[in-house]
């Protein structure tokens, strides 16, 4: 794949995301509406991210991955609906439980069929999407992280010869850095977005290990980027003090980086053949 395709498949849906948030500022003023922006720009990014390698999914799909594309989108309407009803706008474990109930059901990969492995799902996607944000944790630190977990699990997917769904979580780690910065230049409410997040970090590390039958990535380390968000959201709930962000995030950067590293030092050795 030349650089101009790894270019269109992560520069649009960066462009989209952008595009969408900005024009958000300016349609939807209103605090209780702003997490509707932020929602449309993730929601449609991922769309777009997997149209731009797969087409338009079809229902059922050809493919048992592209199931994790359209969980997102439920989820992402979802989210956008939230905003809409001040009863559920700040009920957070409970649009967890929902996002995590909607992966359990609606996500079918290869040999992770089984009632336990179901349970596994909501239980990963609900802890991972509290974790990402509760209220005292500022919408840039969700963003960045979201970034940097992302960003491992598409390394992951290309050491495992996944290249679509390296690319597609790439795409969606620059789509959270974009996020991010544009949330620093004009801070917004993003509640029920993390739950967007949250659904693609999980289902992308399931989706990788399920199809990555040889084992190439260790089968633990699918789920240390996953193990990083509630640990790092317990240390930022028990640290005091200024520095809190930089411990909770330097936690995520542990787990993701050891992720990473065990999978490169588990490789087997290639033999080298001479003449």
């Amino acid at each position: 794949m030349n650089p101009s395709d790894i270019l269109q498949f992560i520069g649009i849906p960066v462009a989209v995301a952008t595009g969408i948030m900005l024009a958000s500022w300016w349609v939807l003023p209103s605090k209780r509406l702003q997490p509707i922006g932020s929602c449309m720009a993730v929601g449609l990014s991922c769309f777009a991210a997997f149209v731009l390698q797969e087409d338009l999914p079809s229902i059922p799909p050809t493919e048992k991955w592209h199931w994790l594309v359209i969980t997102i989108m439920l989820v992402s309407l979802l989210a956008c609906i939230y905003p809409l009803w001040k009863k559920w706008d700040k009920r957070i474990a409970l649009q967890a439980m929902i996002a995590g109930l909607i992966g359990a059901i609606v996500m079918q990969f290869p040999s992770q069929d089984g009632i336990l492995d179901r349970l596994l799902v909501f239980i990963l996607i609900l802890f991972g999407c509290v974790g990402l944000r509760r209220l005292t944790i500022p919408p840039w630190h969700m963003y960045l992280a979201s970034w940097m977990i992302l960003a491992s699990i598409s390394m992951l997917a290309l050491h495992g010869s996944f290249a679509k769904l390296a690319f597609f979580a790439g795409a969606m780690s620059a789509v959270a850095a974009s996020l991010c910065v544009l949330q620093l230049v004009k801070p917004r409410e993003t509640k029920s977005v993390q739950m967007i997040f949250g659904v693609s970090i999980v289902g992308s590390a399931l989706c990788g290990l399920a199809y990555d039958p040889s084992h190439a990535v260790p089968t633990s380390a699918w789920f240390f980027p996953i193990a990083s968000i509630p640990l790092s959201a317990i240390a930022y709930f028990l640290c005091k003090g200024k520095y809190k962000p930089v411990l909770s995030l330097s936690i995520t950067a542990l787990f993701i980086s050891g992720a990473v590293v065990w999978t490169i030092l588990a490789a087997p050795e290639v033999d080298e053949m001479w003449p």
